[in-house]
């Protein structure tokens, strides 16, 4: 868990031209590229579950790699300011503000419905419907 952690950011910054030539021989926006990664699992080494989040949305810079720490999974914005918190009220105020961030960045409503919570412990993954954002 630990070695593919620490690799997958590079294994993306190296995979991304690839993509970017997909999205241009599609005739897609290439600003609309974008990719949130989520890598997690059991740590033997830690003993518990672990987590990294990976984004990367533009060649010019790296893959953003973020260990995540009971908080939510998305490294970017509009979420860089936002407290970590793991309080029911704390996710849904801040699945709100990010899925309006992305629903005015997309011109549309692309983000929304309801927020959908793993909880991950050894040999077990439990989800939980928190409601509407």
């Amino acid at each position: 868990m630990e070695q593919l952690s620490s690799e997958l950011g590079l294994v993306i910054d190296q995979l991304w031209p690839n993509y970017e030539n997909a999205v241009a021989e599609a005739g897609l926006p290439r600003e609309q590229l974008g990719t949130e990664l989520v890598l997690g699992g059991w740590s033997p080494k830690n003993g518990r579950m672990m987590a990294t989040a990976y984004a990367k949305s533009d060649s010019q810079r790296l893959t953003v790699v973020q260990p995540i720490v009971g908080q939510l999974a998305s490294p970017g914005e509009p979420l860089r300011a936002a407290t970590p918190s793991m309080v029911q009220a704390d996710l849904i105020a801040h699945a709100r503000l990010q899925a309006g961030y992305l629903n005015e960045q997309m011109g549309r409503q692309v983000a929304g419905g309801r927020l959908l919570v793993g909880f991950l412990q050894k040999s077990q993954a439990v989800v939980k419907d928190l409601g509407a954002i």
